[in-house]
């Protein structure tokens, strides 16, 4: 992938991107109806990236964890497993956020041919009127695991909040 080597502001971001444009450019996407006749099978990263072909979910798990591989502190890289609402239709999805050296929530489609010259912010695709709406509903890392409420609140809030009040409760919950 050709990474940087140093750890000077930007390469962090720069290693994002890379492992990002790596995935689009090697990953094929494929249903796992069509590749193991059942509607659904995860595969584990390594297996991802020697089959070099998965659904979302397998590309997202190999996109956080070449992020992660790659010097990207584990904090910053999260998989959110959600749906996507379109004007003609609505399906499960998973893809993976990255919090960039400016500290803004990035989104990365891990099932993209070739990805864009930035990172793009996450925000916007959570937003009512995205043309493909992006709906959180699961959001975790390798320690945690947060459930996320429609439209309880735009996801870098959502992930802020937890961040600095070490916990957070949706609207209405009771301890």
């Amino acid at each position: 992938m050709d990474l940087p080597a140093s750890r000077a502001a930007g390469t962090f971001d720069e290693r994002a991107w890379k492992a990002w444009k790596y995935v689009a450019e090697n990953v094929e996407y494929v249903s796992d109806k069509k590749a193991f006749g059942m509607p659904d099978f995860w595969l584990f990263p390594v297996e991802t990236l020697t089959l070099r072909r998965g659904d979302c979910e397998d590309s997202s798990f190999l996109l956080a964890t070449l992020m992660i591989a790659s010097g990207i502190s584990e904090h910053c890289v999260r998989v959110v497993i959600g749906k996507v609402v379109t004007s003609s239709t609505t399906y499960g999805h998973c893809w993976v956020v990255y919090q960039n050296e400016s500290g803004n929530w990035c989104l990365l489609e891990s099932t993209l041919n070739s990805v864009p010259q930035r990172l793009p912010p996450a925000d916007p695709f959570t937003e009512p009127e995205s043309r493909d709406r992006y709906e959180p509903q699961l959001c975790f890392n390798r320690n945690h695991l947060w459930s996320i409420a429609p439209g309880e609140m735009r996801l870098s809030e959502y992930i802020n909040a937890r961040e600095i009040s070490g916990g957070y409760r949706p609207r209405g919950s009771e301890i």
